[in-house]
């Protein structure tokens, strides 16, 4: 990618994820952070950023219109309620948007499910929304597929992430019943099941804890050494772009006829200490993800 001309982004939202992406992205030779978007000239976020991004806009979404012309895409970290009025502006400008918020507008992506799950596939317009569901979506959907894959008769999935409360911003809390609507449609998506149960616990313990999501399955048989091998395959895929992704316990049956998997993020320590695993993850999906659209779209252009 160093012949290529780097992917020019904004970023709109300067919380814990805003920020963590902001970080991520100055220091990836890949990508070229032309804007970040707050809606408060006080912002901590913005501040953080001064003399390393060209436009620290503080004005919201209004004030990224006249820098439109400067990027390819955005990432939109703000909310769910935020996001609609944010994709409408930025489809109407013939820019792609990788949606870090439990807004379910875009297609739901998790990038190493790509061509194992038949709906989640790379866009192939300019103006695409990618919906990177939630954090506790991207972490759970590899092993919901893996233990999906070698059982029949799925009957529930219950999908349930620990993550630390100081990790959890305004927009996180905010956002709560969005995000378990969000998680639960994804795992839906994946096992074919539509009794889905999807859980967050905002752990306030001291020291904070790393993120943790327990997957459990019910269902008439499974393969466990099938289902094992293929957890183990896919979790080795995804530390390729998520390097602090791990199988903490592989699955086993819990019950008769509920096979059970857990899975820890270690975050990067970007903005926030390693125990942010829920920022790594989503963010690092983000990024792949946008990535894999920038390339696929440059392929169909050339053809």
């Amino acid at each position: 990618m160093n012949s290529t001309k780097p992917i020019r982004i904004a970023i709109i939202g300067t919380g814990n994820i805003g920020t963590d992406l902001c970080y991520r992205l100055l220091r990836d030779s890949r990508f070229k952070v032309v804007a970040l978007v707050g809606r408060r000239s006080d912002s901590p976020g913005l501040h953080m950023f001064k003399n390393e991004v060209d436009h620290l806009i503080a004005n919201g979404i209004e004030g990224l219109v006249p820098f439109l012309s400067e990027i390819d895409g955005a990432f939109d970290a703000t909310s769910a309620f935020d996001h609609k009025k944010h994709w409408d502006l930025l489809a109407n400008a013939q820019k792609w948007v990788m949606d870090l918020t439990p807004s379910k507008i875009g297609r739901p992506l998790v990038p190493v499910l790509m061509g194992k799950i038949p709906t989640m596939s790379l866009q192939n317009s300019i103006s695409s929304n990618y919906s990177m569901v939630t954090c506790g979506g991207q972490s759970s959907a590899p092993i919901v597929h893996a233990i999906s894959s070698a059982a029949t008769g799925i009957k529930e999935v219950e999908v349930s992430s620990s993550i630390a409360a100081l990790s959890a911003g305004p927009a996180t809390r905010l956002n709560i019943d969005q995000y378990i609507d969000s998680t639960e449609g994804l795992s839906a998506l994946i096992s074919d099941c539509n009794k889905v149960k999807a859980i967050l616990v905002l752990n306030p313990a001291e020291p904070p804890v790393m993120m943790r999501t327990t997957v459990n399955i019910s269902a008439a048989s499974c393969d466990l050494e099938q289902a094992k091998a293929t957890a183990a395959r896919i979790v080795t895929e995804v530390q390729k772009y998520v390097p602090g992704y791990e199988m903490v316990v592989e699955p086993y049956l819990q019950s008769l006829n509920t096979i059970s998997a857990t899975v820890k993020v270690t975050g990067a320590g970007f903005v926030l200490p390693d125990y942010a695993g829920n920022l790594d993850i989503i963010n690092s999906a983000a990024i792949e993800t946008a990535f894999l659209h920038n390339s696929h779209n440059r392929s169909v252009d050339q053809k």
